[in-house]
């Protein structure tokens, strides 16, 4: 071979290698998931919502005021001047404590006197006694008539009624001392000081006013129209005024019978353990009556629901793309206008509103990139 054929062939080699080489690496032909050409629909934000867990219950609103369970106006029992009062408002008080005091020096007197009384009447019943004592035998022997014997009986008779008419006036004249001191009937916060030291009062006259904050009373005000679905036993979930950012509880035992002729609500009484002290009597009160047939799953707006065919489709966003889902519609809130489904699970994309017939089964883009 010369040399400008090998030069030649030599040639003719190194462009075959160019040629391999080209072709090992040329790049397989792209397999993108989407064709380029496939139609899509563009949405926002605001056209889906994620649907999430949702309790639907037929909650009662109920609006009211706190009341005391236990509340009473402490009176004079006797006519006196008022000596001291122990106590004034905001301050607690032990059941049996003596709250105020009455100046007792006529009764006293009038104690000493009903004493005495009663000691002449025990000596004339004795004295009375004992002549009758003597009588008898007397009698017995013909010494005495029958009027003496029955005068003399008489006479006992009448000192024994005697004394027991002092005895009597000793125990009430003791009562009325006791009375000069009016002390709590339980444990409580006093509320109101209606007197002060020197004030002459009467029977019956307003002392004090006293409050049991241990359990309190929620005053609630419902609907007519809802009533009939409210029971003893239910709870009253309510914030009062001061405590918004705190929930309490109270569980219905009384539902008055007659609804209030200007408003047409009736009045439900829902008792509440407050032993920390923190509701007082007169705050405003705000909540509902708590379902007890609530139901919990997932939730979507009435919106989203479409009827085809007899069944109900809600459309979803799976795997970027458009699908049509049967769903089972369950119980409704109509307030929030929100329904219970099956056929879903939490956290998935739905359209607020049904989309065209021929958007079914295409991708899905955002405008904002979401």
């Amino acid at each position: 071979m010369t040399a400008t054929h090998w030069q030649q062939y030599k040639g003719q080699i190194g462009l075959w290698a160019m040629v391999l080489a080209v072709l090992w690496w040329w790049p397989e032909e792209s397999t993108s998931k989407y064709s380029p050409s496939e139609p899509f629909i563009e949405l926002s934000s605001v056209d889906v919502v994620t649907v999430k867990n949702t309790r639907i219950a037929q909650d009662i609103a109920v609006t009211g005021t706190i009341a005391p369970v236990r509340q009473t106006i402490l009176n004079a029992r006797v006519l006196g001047e008022v000596k001291q009062v122990f106590i004034r408002e905001g301050q607690s008080v032990k059941a049996g404590q003596v709250l105020v005091v009455q100046d007792d020096r006529d009764l006293v007197a009038r104690l000493q006197q009903a004493e005495a009384s009663l000691l002449t009447a025990k000596a004339e019943l004795a004295l009375a006694q004992q002549n009758l004592d003597r009588i008898k035998p007397l009698q017995q022997q013909n010494y005495a008539s029958s009027n003496d014997l029955a005068n003399a009986e008489r006479q006992v008779d009448i000192r024994h009624a005697q004394v027991k008419s002092a005895e009597v006036s000793v125990i009430q004249a003791k009562q009325q001392l006791a009375d000069m001191a009016v002390r709590a009937p339980y444990a409580g916060t006093v509320s109101e000081r209606l007197v002060d030291a020197g004030q002459s009062v009467a029977p019956n006259t307003p002392l004090l006013k006293l409050v049991d904050l241990s359990q309190v009373e929620l005053v609630a005000q419902v609907a007519a129209t809802e009533v009939a679905a409210i029971k003893v036993g239910q709870v009253i979930y309510f914030t009062a005024d001061g405590y918004a950012d705190q929930t309490f509880a109270g569980r219905i035992t009384r539902i008055n019978p007659v609804a209030k002729a200007g408003s047409r609500r009736v009045d439900v009484y829902a008792l509440v353990n407050n032993q920390k002290g923190l509701l007082r009597g007169g705050l405003f009160a705000k909540g509902y009556v708590r379902d007890d047939q609530a139901q919990q799953g997932v939730a979507v707006p009435f919106s989203a629901v479409q009827e085809r065919q007899g069944q109900k489709v809600v459309h979803v966003i799976r795997d970027n793309r458009l699908v049509a889902q049967e769903v089972s519609v369950g119980r409704r809130d109509e307030a929030k206008s929100l329904a219970l489904v099956t056929g879903l699970q939490a956290g998935e994309r739905i359209l607020l509103l049904p989309p065209l017939p021929q958007n079914e089964g295409r991708i899905v883009r955002f405008k904002d990139g979401r």
